[in-house]
C-alpha cells in the first residue's frame, strides 16, 4: 500500500519537476514497501541509494533553474535540500554499518517531507517562475515549462 500518493494537488506546472516529483513518489513506496515486507539489507539498501541519489540529480535540476531565474529564495530552498541529503546519507551510512535499523518511521517522514516541500517551496518556486517568465526567457532564450 503507497504511502505517498502522487495527485493533483502535488502538481507545479513544471514538466520536469513534476516528473521527478513523480519519480520521487515512486520510489519512497518502493523503499516503503520493502521496509513492510521485512526485506533484508540486499534490497532495503541499494532502494535507499538509488532514492538518494535520485533525489540529489532533482535537488541539482531545481537547483540550476533557481540559479538561472535569479530565485530571490534560492539560498533557503537550497538549504532544505542539503539538510535532507545530509540526514539520508547519514542514516544510509549508518544502516550500512549495522548502527541504525530502517523502519517505517523512515518511510513515513521521507513520504511527509516530500510532499511538504512540493506544495511550500516547489510550488512557491514555479508559481515565482510562472509570474516572471522573463527571468527564464531572458538568461536562457528558452520558453517556460
Amino acid at each position: 500500500m503507497p504511502i505517498a500518493q502522487w495527485g493533483d494537488t502535488y502538481k507545479t506546472g513544471h514538466e520536469t519537476v513534476d516528473t521527478q516529483h513523480q519519480a520521487l513518489f515512486r520510489m519512497v513506496n518502493e523503499l516503503h514497501d520493502a521496509i513492510i515486507a521485512n526485506k533484508d539489507q540486499s534490497v532495503l539498501f541499494p532502494t535507499l541509494e538509488r532514492q538518494a541519489k535520485y533525489t540529489v540529480e532533482h535537488f541539482q535540476t531545481e537547483e540550476a533553474l533557481m540559479t538561472r531565474i535569479s530565485y530571490p529564495h534560492y539560498s533557503r530552498h537550497r538549504e532544505k535540500h542539503q539538510a535532507l541529503t545530509k540526514e539520508v546519507q547519514e542514516l544510509a551510512e549508518k544502516y550500512r554499518s549495522g548502527k541504525a535499523v530502517l523502519s517505517m518511521t523512515l518511510s513515513t517522514f521521507l513520504a511527509k517531507w516530500l510532499q511538504h516541500h512540493i506544495k511550500e517551496d516547489d510550488v512557491a518556486l514555479v508559481k515565482y517562475l510562472k509570474e516572471h517568465p522573463e527571468t527564464l526567457t531572458a538568461k536562457s532564450g528558452a520558453a517556460v515549462g
